[in-house]
């Protein structure tokens, strides 16, 4: 791959976590949805930010339950068993709330650690074997 054509997400690192907030705003914080539509928008993949920006702009956190949340993520994307970048994956934090986080390359995600920053790591340490896909 040419990596001049490779997107940068050097840029989305270090965001700070706001349910209200994207990486489009340009303030410095980011929800975790609008963290991985921000990256498949650069990757050329759909990114569904329209469909659902209401939900963050127009509610609480506390109104919007995990389950909810885990609906909408299996209603809308097909279950896959290898990552590829754009792919869309869950992992619960440390505080038993649960955090979307996108595949990036061949081996890391980003993904908004416990402390509330994103961070990029290689997501085997990360993701439990599948990976979810919308088109």
């Amino acid at each position: 791959m040419n990596s001049s054509l490779t997107p940068s997400f050097n840029d989305l690192i270090g965001l700070q976590y706001d349910w209200h907030s994207e990486p489009a705003d340009a303030n410095g914080h980011t929800n975790c949805f609008a963290l991985c539509m921000e990256v498949r928008k650069r990757l050329g993949l759909n990114d569904f930010i329209n469909q659902y920006r209401h939900l963050y702009k127009d509610t609480e956190e506390n109104e919007i339950g995990l389950r909810q949340i885990l609906r909408l993520i299996r209603l809308h994307g097909k279950r896959i068993f290898e990552a590829r970048p754009g792919a869309v994956f869950y992992s619960q934090s440390v505080n038993g709330q649960i955090a979307m986080a996108v595949v990036v390359d061949e081996t890391n995600a980003l993904m908004l650690a416990p402390g509330g920053r994103v961070i990029c790591l290689p997501f085997a340490k990360v993701a439990k074997g599948y990976y979810y896909w919308a088109d």
